[in-house]
């Protein structure tokens, strides 16, 4: 049988998620023998993965997904399976795409390499706290600005992550507050659900903050 390859059809699509409702899915080889799809085992996961199930999210990605993927990318590196089970609904070729066609495109336009220390350290101590703040405000919360706090001289060994603690700046003097494991690190106690500041996470005001960055990175970052 001659392997379809290609755009999937409604009927492949209606095929796959009839076949999958009535056996679950797994064993994909056979299921699309048995489903009838001249598709390959692969095509039918990677197809149910990225965009038939009905968990999977749709639109771009939020600014509170967004910090949640570097905060996480800082820890893990490129394992997007890992990261993407901790942004429900998002799979992990959303998240590489995210990560290829955003950071890594300001690394380029900045002249960096996306894996030096140089490029890391402007992510987290200028780009990640302004998108914490910038979330922040968009909730209702205080607007005060946010201070990323760098680890003390000689406290993190080499091959290590440390855990960064954002403190809200305010006339009573603030309080900081930091995350473990899926959790995102937030400015505050409440952070909106994935959704609800969509218009944060525009390409034009993204592109305005990433020019604030390479104006600080000159000032001797």
């Amino acid at each position: 049988m001659e392997v379809r390859k290609g755009a999937w059809t409604v009927e492949e699509d209606l095929l796959l998620m009839n076949y999958i409702a009535s056996h679950g899915e797994g064993q994909w080889n056979s299921l699309a023998r048995c489903a009838g799809l001249r598709r390959t085992g692969k095509s039918c996961r990677l197809r149910w993965l990225n965009y038939l199930r009905p968990d999977v999210r749709r639109g771009n990605i939020t600014p509170e997904e967004q910090l949640l993927i570097l905060e996480l990318h800082s820890r893990w590196g490129n394992r997007w399976s890992k990261i993407a089970k901790c942004l429900p609904g998002r799979t992990d070729n959303e998240i590489k795409n995210y990560w290829r066609t955003r950071v890594e495109k300001q690394a380029k336009q900045l002249r960096c390499d996306v894996d030096s220390q140089r490029f890391k350290d402007m992510v987290r101590y200028m780009w990640m706290p302004r998108l914490a703040e910038r979330i922040l405000a968009a909730s209702g919360g205080s607007s005060a600005p946010l201070v990323c706090e760098r680890p003390a001289e000689g406290s993190v060994e080499v091959g290590q992550t440390s855990e960064t603690q954002y403190t809200s700046v305010s006339a009573t003097g603030g309080s900081a507050s930091s995350s473990q494991g899926c959790d995102v690190v937030t400015a505050s106690e409440s952070v909106p659900s994935p959704g609800a500041s969509d218009g944060l996470g525009s390409l034009d005001w993204e592109e305005s903050l990433w020019s604030m960055v390479e104006v600080w990175s000159q000032q001797g970052l």
